[in-house]
């Protein structure tokens, strides 16, 4: 994102500090969304290898928007009649990140699939396809990676005289969790069993 749009985002100016540092800050945003969602949404091209679970005839993957081909262990090239993409269980969408074949999987096996990876770029120029809901939880991180300031989770309440202070019991991290949990949800795949990262084929 460019310091524009990250502005719109959290509705003020960033500091000389943040215009300084916000490759880096961006980089770290990015890399705890990920954390947060299980899933890559870094753009690429390419094959990358995932496992398929015994007894599903899902595979769920990094987020794609466009599929090459799917190759089973042996790298043989699945008639793709075999099988649909899915945003979870909706066929149509602007991006995806499973494919269900028609029939389940009896162990658990290689698949490599080849796609456009993460949200990339289209048109010319280049135009972003990452969500707007994603570019507001990224945006929201950078603001965290910048603040640097955590609330004091170890602290109930404090009473000085007449004046007190009560802290909440989540870090300000925590909270920003707890806010964002409907979109975090959306695009997670921390709940799914089985799951292994998807990782470059260098066989091919």
């Amino acid at each position: 994102m460019t310091q524009s749009q990250i502005e719109a985002l959290l509705g003020r100016p960033l500091t000389t500090i943040e215009v300084t540092n916000i490759e880096l800050y961006l980089d770290i945003a990015n890399e705890r969304l990920e954390e947060l969602i299980c899933t890559s949404i870094t753009a690429g091209v390419g094959e990358r290898v995932y496992e398929s679970r015994d007894g599903y005839s899902t595979v769920f993957t990094d987020i794609f928007t466009s599929l090459v081909s799917v190759k089973d262990k042996d790298g043989n090239t699945i008639d793709p009649s075999n099988y649909s993409v899915r945003q979870w269980d909706k066929r149509n969408g602007s991006w995806y990140n499973s494919i269900v074949f028609d029939e389940m999987f009896y162990d658990n096996t290689e698949i490599t699939i080849d796609a456009i990876w993460g949200f990339t770029p289209t048109g010319s120029p280049a135009v972003s396809t990452v969500p707007s809901d994603l570019k507001l939880l990224v945006a929201q991180l950078f603001a965290l990676v910048s603040s640097m300031s955590k609330s004091n989770g170890n602290v109930k309440s404090k009473k000085i005289e007449d004046f007190s202070i009560t802290f909440s019991d989540n870090t300000v991290y925590d909270q920003f969790v707890i806010d964002n949990q409907a979109t975090i949800l959306k695009y997670s795949l921390c709940g799914i069993t089985n799951v292994r990262s998807g990782e470059p084929d260098w066989r091919y």
